[in-house]
């Protein structure tokens, strides 16, 4: 490499770097750092350093099993749905016919929605006592009375699961439209001229074609429900017990319940190693596909 392509390389990074920088970089150090001390507002007086006891004591605090379990299951359920869910809403985007122009602008309307409202709207339709939903169910004679669905272990992880896709699929079907229409259209003609039927052509041009677009739609998606704290503060509280805790509830109520920001840092921390390695992963599944392709 030139000198003189270093340098053009450093100045067009300066701008997004003192943007990142502190917003990202910054958040991150200074939680590491954080979590290395003994940081409880309630004895302030007693700040210190700790090494990793924070981390000790998280590892081996009462909701460390079951936030993880909860976290797990809850990225499990919502990140191949919204996957796939976006890239359908994509394809059918795509296609031209009337109306498309409306239901564009339909799929982009729970982005413009705060997640708070957006949690508050779907406790509401699931309220045991006057929700839509039971009103619904018991309508059409699939219920005898109102059902307590947020009180309930499994239907409350769904309702969550259900809000976070509607929160979420606006920005990853836009990136999936956008990923389908730079496909160059000879790609198909030829392919129609070689007698490939539609599967064939969806596998071996658009799917080929979107990969790097489902790396950032899975990238974000995971980020976004690893991280997720809105919803589950919104709609469940982490209940029914800590059915739904998911790991984010727990540093949020280690921060603001108990006044223990180094128990709080930690778990934060942790959960940005967790993403960073999850991060690697997806790069390495997608340079594994791509070795692939080419044989």
């Amino acid at each position: 490499m030139r000198r003189g392509d270093l340098k053009f390389i450093i100045v067009g990074l300066v701008p997004a770097l003192s943007f990142i920088f502190p917003f990202t970089f910054y958040p991150i150090a200074y939680a590491a750092y954080v979590s290395s001390l003994h940081y409880d507002l309630k004895y302030p007086e007693e700040i210190r350093f700790a090494g990793f006891n924070n981390f000790i004591e998280v590892f081996n605090s009462y909701y460390m099993a079951d936030s993880t379990m909860a976290t797990v299951t809850f990225v499990a359920l919502a990140v191949p749905l919204v996957v796939l869910i976006s890239l359908g809403l994509a394809l059918l985007l795509s296609q031209n016919f009337r109306g498309v122009g409306f239901l564009q602008w339909l799929v982009m309307v729970p982005w413009a929605i705060p997640l708070v409202d957006s949690g508050a709207i779907w406790k509401w339709i699931f309220d045991a006592n006057y929700g839509i939903f039971n009103a619904a169910m018991k309508s059409l004679g699939l219920i005898d009375s109102y059902v307590p669905w947020l009180n309930l272990r499994w239907p409350a992880m769904l309702i969550l699961v259900v809000a976070f896709l509607w929160v979420q699929l606006p920005l990853p079907t836009l990136l999936f439209l956008a990923g389908i229409q730079s496909i160059p259209q000879e790609l198909y003609e030829a392919a129609m001229i070689d007698g490939a039927k539609s599967w064939a052509k969806f596998r071996a041009i658009t799917l080929t074609w979107l990969r790097p677009f489902m790396l950032i739609v899975a990238v974000y998606v995971s980020l976004m429900a690893i991280w997720t704290f809105d919803l589950v503060y919104v709609i469940t509280a982490g209940g029914p017990g800590n059915f739904t805790a998911v790991i984010s509830y727990y540093t949020w109520s280690e921060m603001f319940t108990f006044l223990n920001f180094g128990r709080a840092s930690a778990l934060a921390f942790l959960v940005v190693l967790v993403s960073i390695a999850l991060i690697i992963a997806y790069f390495r599944a997608l340079r594994v596909g791509r070795i692939r392709l080419r044989v």
